[in-house]
């Protein structure tokens, strides 16, 4: 059904809807026929049944008539007998086209009846009534077989037609029945008929209108019937090689955007990267291969080196890593030579083009063919890209146009990153200058600044230190003398009895009066001695240290001093030393001085929360963490001591600034550190901290000191 026209299949339906029609009126025609033929049947039997009788009647006038002539010899019953004889006889004629033996017998009794008869009437004349008498006794025998026979006819034909009433009342009942089973069947046959043809028609039609639709909606792999011999099949191609041209469109329209995508990121980043891996991640998926690779060439050495690959194996590209290809090597080579596209269609027949070795392990990773294009930029070579494909074959002039077009916008990258590194590589040049020169000018600014502050120390430190030394000296030695005086006087015997307890809070007094004017004139001396300390510049020779150990040796060293002052001071010190770590060039003695300084802030915050706080189950830790950073050292010391809030953090490195109480600091040593690490020794050092938490300082310093620049402070962390 589905290989004719729809045309075709109209008129076969129709044809079909004909023919049985014109084969079930006919064959009703013929019932109904039938039926009128035992009509007819019928309506015959009786027409004969009415003859016999009228020959029953007209012969028994006749018997009537002869009797009467036979006893009157009147000439009415002569010619009343020879009227009926006569109308029997046009009766029995009638009869005789349907029982002709019985009309035969039934004439032949007849004649004998007559004759006997008429012999009766002749002796009746001659008055011989005993012989007429036994004539008509004779006769009247023959009139009984005669009238018998008439009998049997009207018995038999009543019969029959009652037989083919009852045929014909059968034959329409049966042709009734038949009329509505062919009735039914007729329409059965053309709803079956009927919705054959529409099924082969609507069917398809549907499939077409869900495939129109879907092509409308942008599904391109919306499915489409198959299309036929006829109408529907037609349209069913029509649409097809329409889906294909949308195909072709949507495809060429997504070569396009991938084009301008690439051409955008070569003109908007300078990120070849990124921009060399859009591009082959698009050739690939735009020329129907597995695997590409993008090569770049070294004019020093004409070797193009592998640079980045998409969709290849591990093993491939760390083979393509691995052995760089020489300038006319392989397919890309060729490729740069001839300035044109360069394919193989089929590796195990590769010739002399392959590089031996890779191209087996290609076959062995199951790519068959590839496509080679070089990267050129006003004809000078930069590069190769190179598409791979499991199948054999040759590329279409579509795919290695697009490849070489991806290949020019690869080169447009590759030269602009070039030149970006030419341009970034000068702006390094002139901004290390410029560094160079900022540090110049910042270490002069300093070197004046520690110059004047050190004028002015050394003034003050001359002014102030003489004073404070005859201070010092003065009170130790009248410390002293009281001592004495003490001693003479329990020898003499004075205050040891009640009228001397003036005398003895006198001293006493005295005694304390001098205690503190030597603590705080040698708090006064470390004061002038830390100014004189920070006013000074370097003060040692560098030197490679094991750092590690400086550390270790300085944290023991300012635990132990604060446990000689406080004997219930107590903490657990944390040390995570990097093994690995190597010596470093620094000046050992100034770097300890830092972290001492960095471990006694710690240890006073931790003792600090320790004895303001209400945390029983609070313990506190101290650590110090090294690593290698590359060309550089870091160093972590964190504490969960008080912290510190953020306006306290902003100013943790200037000098002469403290949270401490009068006499606990002096608001030196963070600035000293600093100095230390950031002018001395190139380094940084930054603080975070959450106040009632933690405080931990990073100290970095350069593995390999140069010149060294100030450098700003770095805090970070949020206030509590």
């Amino acid at each position: 059904m589905a290989q004719l026209s729809i045309r075709t299949r109209l008129i076969l339906l129709l044809g079909a809807l004909l023919l049985f029609l014109i084969a079930s009126n006919s064959y009703l025609n013929h019932k109904l026929a039938d039926n009128a033929a035992g009509m007819i049947r019928a309506a015959d039997r009786l027409d004969v049944i009415e003859e016999a009788n009228g020959a029953q009647i007209a012969f028994g006038e006749m018997r009537y008539w002869l009797t009467n002539l036979a006893v009157s010899m009147l000439a009415l019953s002569e010619r009343n007998a020879t009227t009926a004889r006569q109308q029997m006889e046009n009766d029995l004629d009638g009869l005789a086209l349907h029982r002709p033996r019985a009309v035969a017998q039934i004439r032949a009794e007849l004649g004998r009846y007559e004759e006997l008869a008429r012999k009766a009437v002749d002796e009746y004349t001659h008055d011989r009534r005993v012989i007429g008498n036994s004539l008509l006794a004779q006769a009247s025998l023959h009139s009984v077989a005669a009238d018998q026979l008439l009998a049997n006819i009207v018995a038999q034909l009543t019969h029959e037609a009652f037989a083919a009433r009852e045929q014909a009342v059968h034959e329409a009942r049966a042709a009734a029945r038949i009329s509505r089973i062919v009735l039914g069947a007729a329409i059965l046959v053309g709803i079956f008929l009927t919705s054959l043809v529409l099924r082969s028609i609507v069917a398809p039609l549907q499939q077409l209108v869900v495939a129109m639709d879907g092509l409308n909606a942008g599904d391109l792999a919306v499915a489409i019937p198959r299309g036929g011999p006829d109408e529907i099949g037609a349209m069913a191609r029509t649409l097809a090689a329409f889906r294909d041209t949308l195909e072709e469109l949507h495809r060429t329209l997504a070569e396009f955007e991938a084009l301008r995508a690439v051409g955008r990121a070569v003109g908007s980043t300078l990120d070849l990267q990124a921009v060399l891996e859009l591009v082959i991640a698009r050739a690939v998926e735009f020329s129907g291969a597995a695997a590409g690779v993008i090569y770049e060439y070294d004019e020093g050495r004409h070797e193009f080196h592998f640079r980045m690959s998409h969709g290849a194996e591990t093993e491939l590209a760390e083979r393509l890593r691995a052995r760089p290809l020489r300038f006319g090597e392989g397919a890309v080579g060729r490729a740069a030579i001839s300035t044109t596209p360069m394919q193989i269609p089929d590796l195990r027949e590769h010739g002399t083009i392959g590089v031996p070795g890779l191209i087996e392990q290609l076959d062995r990773l199951g790519y068959r063919s590839l496509l080679a294009a070089p990267l050129l930029h006003e004809q000078s070579i930069l590069g190769g890209l190179i598409v791979f494909r499991r199948e054999a074959g040759n590329f279409s002039g579509e795919t290695i146009g697009l490849v070489e077009a991806f290949a020019v916008q690869s080169a447009l990258a590759v030269r602009n990153a070039k030149l970006f590194e030419v341009q970034r590589r000068r702006e390094a040049d002139l901004r290390a200058a410029h560094e160079q020169l900022k540090a110049a000018q910042a270490s002069l600014i300093q070197a004046e600044k520690m110059a004047s502050l050190g004028q002015l120390t050394a003034g003050i430190a001359h002014e102030i230190k003489n004073p404070l030394n005859f201070v010092n000296n003065f009170a130790e030695l009248s410390h002293e003398l009281l001592d004495e005086l003490k001693e003479t006087l329990a020898l003499l015997g004075y205050g040891t009895v009640e009228p001397n307890e003036e005398l003895n809070e006198v001293m006493t007094t005295l005694d304390a009066n001098l205690a503190k004017i030597l603590e705080h004139g040698r708090r006064a001396d470390g004061i002038v001695t830390s100014m004189l300390l920070h006013s000074r510049g370097g003060s040692g020779d560098r030197r490679n240290s094991n750092l590690n150990l400086l550390i270790d040796e300085a944290l023991n060293l300012a635990f132990h001093g604060v446990r000689a002052r406080d004997q219930g001071f107590n903490v657990a010190l944390e040390r995570d030393f990097d093994p690995d770590l190597e010596p470093i060039e620094i000046v050992p003695q100034d770097i300890t001085r830092v972290f001492l300084n960095l471990f006694g802030n710690a240890f006073y915050a931790v003792s600090k929360r320790r004895r303001e706080g209400d945390e029983a189950a609070y313990s506190p830790v101290v650590k110090v963490t090294t690593r290698g950073r590359g060309d550089e050292v870091e160093i972590r010391v964190r504490d969960n001591g008080i912290g510190m809030p953020l306006e306290v953090r902003d100013r943790a490195f200037t000098p002469f600034y403290t949270t401490k109480p009068t006499g606990e600091g002096t608001g030196l040593g963070l600035s000293i550190s600093y100095d230390i690490v950031v002018q001395q020794h190139g380094g940084t050092i930054t603080v975070d901290s959450r106040e009632g938490e933690f405080t931990e300082f990073t100290i970095r310093l350069p593995c390999h000191p140069g010149a060294f620049a100030s450098a700003p402070v770095e805090t970070t962390g949020a206030a509590a």
